[in-house]
């Protein structure tokens, strides 16, 4: 599997990132569990967890510089809010993405908003908790999840929110599946008990995810099909 790079804003605490941070290693466990069990020797990317980086090399304000700068780069300075394409975009023209394809993960404390047609709310709030491109870069957004008083009940969304997002990256459900599937705001999802069901909203989120640990589901049959053929299709072309 591809390595994965994780950077976050300096306003995520310590908890949020590492929340993240393990819950995407585990996927990538269960991916290698799958590409193993298949006959396929997959071998484990390397996790680098970030955080929030400066080169101390390059001037301030020049182009990645730091995660200031990819923030200062998709900030929407009339309202605040981080658009998350944007953000993706610039993972996709990095250096380094160029020079050795692999998945980025961005986590922000700040509000997050996606294309029109993505967003929750378009009209009066457009909003979303994450932002995703498939095979290549999730930005999620601790943001929202803040209106959770108790902390382990907004870890176990934030939890959730790693899941359905990075499960995103990894093409789930996959694009030319017809089977309990529906779009939801432009995009694929799954309509079996799943983490990769769409939430609406914190509540909604909340609720998937106690009945997805009572039930200690994490995909379901027919994601965890679309995730090994993820797997088989980045084993044979790794760009």
């Amino acid at each position: 599997m591809k390595s994965i790079s994780f950077q976050w804003t300096p306003g995520v605490e310590s908890w949020e990132a590492e929340t993240v941070v393990s819950t995407i290693a585990h996927l990538q466990e269960v991916a290698l569990v799958l590409g193993q069990r298949a006959g396929f020797s997959v071998e484990r990317g390397q996790l680098r967890p970030f955080g929030t980086w400066v080169i101390p090399q390059l001037p301030r304000g020049s182009p990645y510089w730091s995660t200031l700068w990819y923030v200062e780069k998709s900030l929407d300075k009339d309202n605040g809010q981080i658009v998350g394409p944007r953000y993706i975009r610039t993972f996709e023209q990095e250096p380094w993405q160029q020079a050795g394809p692999h998945y980025d993960v961005a986590i922000l404390d700040q509000d997050l908003r996606d294309d029109p047609e993505h967003n929750i709310s378009p009209q009066s709030d457009p909003h979303v908790f994450a932002s995703c491109r498939p095979d290549l870069a999730a930005v999620l957004s601790v943001h929202r999840l803040r209106a959770i008083t108790q902390a382990s009940q907004r870890q176990t969304a934030l939890r959730r929110l790693a899941i359905n997002a990075f499960g995103q990256v990894l093409e789930l459900p996959a694009a030319d599946r017809q089977t309990n599937v529906e779009m939801a705001l432009g995009r694929l999802s799954c309509l079996n008990r799943c983490a990769l069901r769409f939430a609406p909203d914190v509540g909604q989120l909340l609720d998937f995810a106690h009945d997805e640990h009572e039930t200690r589901t994490i995909f379901c049959a027919e994601c965890t099909a679309d995730l090994l053929n993820h797997v088989i299709r980045t084993h044979f072309h790794p760009n």
